[in-house]
């Protein structure tokens, strides 16, 4: 009986350390950075070994040749947590955009589902890509509700009974096209980051930048803005780092295709974005957002000569979907058994228009 009293007293005390461990992650976390986030950080810094092949497509996608498309196939190993186990990734299909934006004829402009119809707000990225003629490749964007009287597990304080009757009913990221705001960023909770990873353009100097962006607000000065999460790679101290958010974002851990932005610089200085997305399906094959950061700080500079700035994940699964003009369909990702394009809230396109 002695002993059994003992026994509890240690495993309270236990219990209170561990408690006291987890307030002082929450409360003394370095920069508002989420316990979730110092973890999966961590992780995403491991040693993933990329192996790719010669790139199965590399072609300009404009007379100029500023924007450029490369698919590739790429292999690597999972590191088991912080053990030295590790499994074989797969052959990965990768399919990367990059375009410099240097070039005033090129443009980066996000979409609608419906084409801003009165109902609906939801299309397939085919769709919207009508929206810009001249565009030449578009990347799905941030996460959405589908179905009413059910609880969305990246937006969990709204209510499921809320109405599907307007954009911001629907998206569950920042949206704001020509100035006008259609939604904005749901709240990730008390122990997630304080507002979630948005690419925003500024109304005065056309710049664009990634940045965390409280649930409900749109910064000053917004032109166009997409809002996803979550963030993957941010310069610190003048120095691309990876630093996940978590950002309450729960498929952050979902194993599937995936899709990101990336913002870059080339050796001249001028600004790039790109656009990722790995093929794959639901809990079988491709990456998670861990993952795809690994990737990204690891092999898109020297794939294509540039310095990572930031970068930010966009809505995973089957939502993942590239546009490409030049490709098969129009489609160069493929996800989900069936491979069909899924309807979408919103999108992000790249526009040539010095066809105009």
């Amino acid at each position: 009986m002695k002993l059994f009293k003992t026994l509890i007293k240690i495993i309270l005390v236990l219990l209170l350390l561990l408690a006291m461990i987890a307030l002082a992650l929450v409360y003394l976390r370095p920069s508002g950075i989420s316990p979730v986030s110092l973890i999966i950080t961590q992780l995403a810094k491991r040693d993933y070994a990329w192996q790719c092949s010669s790139p199965l497509i590399q072609q300009p996608l404009n007379a100029k040749g500023n924007i450029t498309w490369v698919k590739l196939q790429c292999q690597g190993v999972y590191p088991w947590g912080f053990s030295k186990k590790s499994r074989a990734t797969g052959v990965l299909t990768i399919n990367i955009v990059d375009a410099n934006l240097a070039d005033a004829n090129t443009f980066v402009k996000p979409t609608i589902g419906g084409a801003n119809a009165g109902s609906g707000y939801r299309s397939t990225l085919l769709e919207q890509a009508a929206f810009y003629p001249n565009a030449v490749a578009g990347i799905n964007g941030g996460y959405f509700r589908r179905r009413l009287n059910r609880r969305d597990e990246n937006c969990i304080r709204r209510h499921p009974n809320t109405p599907l009757d307007t954009p911001n009913h629907i998206g569950e990221g920042l949206l704001v096209i020509d100035h006008q705001v259609y939604s904005t960023n749901c709240d990730g909770g008390a122990l997630s980051e304080s507002g979630r990873s948005s690419l925003i353009q500024d109304a005065t100097h056309k710049q664009w930048r990634i940045e965390r962006v409280k649930h409900d607000t749109v910064p000053a000065n917004t032109l166009n803005a997409i809002g996803a999460g979550p963030g993957l790679i941010q310069t610190i101290a003048g120095k691309p780092q990876i630093q996940i958010t978590w950002e309450g974002i729960l498929s952050t851990l979902e194993f599937s295709a995936n899709a990101a932005v990336i913002l870059a610089k080339d050796k001249q200085a001028n600004p790039h974005m790109l656009f990722f997305t790995v093929d794959g399906i639901d809990r079988e094959y491709g990456m998670t957002s861990i993952g795809m950061t690994n990737f990204i700080y690891n092999k898109i500079p020297a794939l294509f000569g540039v310095q990572l700035v930031s970068a930010m994940s966009m809505d995973q699964g089957n939502s993942t979907t590239l546009f490409v003009k030049n490709a098969d369909n129009r489609i160069a990702s493929i996800t989900g058994k069936h491979g069909t394009v899924r309807s979408i809230y919103d999108g992000l396109f790249i526009v040539d228009a010095s066809k105009q």
